[in-house]
């Protein structure tokens, strides 16, 4: 199991991003095995720590991981990408806190493609849109291939060449005294900000990025019996990727609005229905709303409060499986008010008549009924 990015690097949930960066720079100079050789799982503590330090120190990682864990991170069979759940390599989070070669390191850093962010958007839908699934189209602005260049980032092809100060490998080396001794750091190119090519004519519809913000509308295909908070995973439909590098993926966070008188418990639905005394007493047949339509349904002489009549079969249909769950008709009897005593002689009337022994009184008592209700 993973450890918790902010115990990773032992800072509190709210902590700001300079106090993120002290304690990896304290940890990534513990941990690198270039310096801590003498302990074996130094290398994986250091790809954790550089992990958790990724995350955090990104507003839109951080606001992912805060909001839905390790599992905003991780991609299904045959995505595309390198590293470590989904993340860059260490090796180039390492180099950019602290140089590339500051441990006696080798050659400069190449400049490949990029992962664009992970994206998440709120879908608010109905209980009956839950139910039996339904498309929706998410409007958001999006970091996307400039569709003017196709993502090169200039306007005319030929004006683009290998940067003559890095020779096209985006990083420049220097010698630097340290605490550690002489020794070589990179960093990103100034001519050419790490892209290892200048650009004598950008396009003006990126600036030369080769991405741009547009509005895209997507459909969001809902499926059947999905429950409220649950998420939904578009692949490759997140922000696009820098210098070539795939698109990141969009996460749709599913709320299903109150319904007015549907309660769903699980896949099943509970609908609480009042009959007068006399319907409840003589029995009767009343029409039922259900997720389908409307339904006849028979009560019995007799029938008592709290008691739970099951339409089996007209539930939300089971994620992702067959059948479906049941609805489950609660009881209420209504109780006249404001008898006049025309109306109070008649029920006394009644009462003389009546035998203890047509008085029901369930064995399972109230909570019963509750336990039945939910379970049963």
């Amino acid at each position: 199991m993973k450890r918790d990015y902010y115990e990773v690097l032992g800072v509190a949930r709210d902590a700001g991003t300079q106090e993120i960066k002290r304690a990896y720079r304290k940890l990534a100079r513990e941990l690198h095995p270039d310096v801590n050789s003498t302990d074996p799982q130094c290398e994986e503590k250091f790809k954790e720590a550089t992990e958790a330090y990724e995350v955090l120190c990104d507003s839109e990682k951080r606001r992912l991981y805060d909001a839905y864990g390790h599992d905003a991170f991780r991609r299904g069979a045959g995505a595309d990408g390198g590293g470590f759940g989904g993340f860059g390599d260490f090796g180039d989070i390492f180099e950019s806190f602290f140089g590339s070669g500051i441990f006696g390191g080798g050659g400069a850093r190449r400049q490949g493609p990029v992962r664009g962010q992970d994206l998440a958007v709120e879908l608010e839908i109905d209980l009956e849109e839950a139910a039996f699934g339904v498309k929706r189209d998410v409007t958001l602005e999006i970091l996307d291939t400039c569709g003017e260049c196709g993502g090169s980032g200039a306007a005319d092809q030929s004006a683009v060449h290998t940067c003559q100060d890095c020779g096209g490998s985006g990083q420049v080396r220097v010698v630097r005294s340290t605490m550690l001794g002489q020794m070589v750091q990179s960093g990103p190119c100034a001519r050419c900000g790490g892209r290892g090519r200048v650009i004598d004519d950008p396009c003006l519809g990126c600036r030369g990025q080769g991405r741009a913000y547009r509005e895209q509308v997507l459909t969001v295909d809902v499926p059947a019996g999905i429950s409220d908070g649950q998420r939904i995973r578009l692949n490759g439909r997140g922000a696009a990727g820098e210098r070539g590098g795939p698109p990141g993926d969009l996460y749709v966070h599913v709320t299903i609005t109150a319904h007015d008188y549907f309660k769903r418990e699980g896949d099943n639905i509970l609908y609480e229905l009042d009959l007068t005394m006399v319907q409840a007493a003589l029995g009767a047949r009343l029409t039922v709303p259900t997720l389908d339509g409307e339904e006849e349904v028979e009560f019995v002489p007799g029938t008592q409060p709290g008691e739970v009549k099951v339409l089996k079969g007209r539930g939300v249909p089971h994620l992702r499986g067959m059948g479906r769950g049941d609805q489950k008709v609660l009881v209420n009897v209504l109780i006249p008010r404001d008898l006049s005593e025309q109306q109070k002689g008649l029920l006394r009337d009644l009462d003389a008549c009546l035998e203890v022994g047509q008085y029901n009184r369930r064995s399972d008592g109230f909570l019963g009924k509750l336990k039945h209700i939910f379970t049963g």
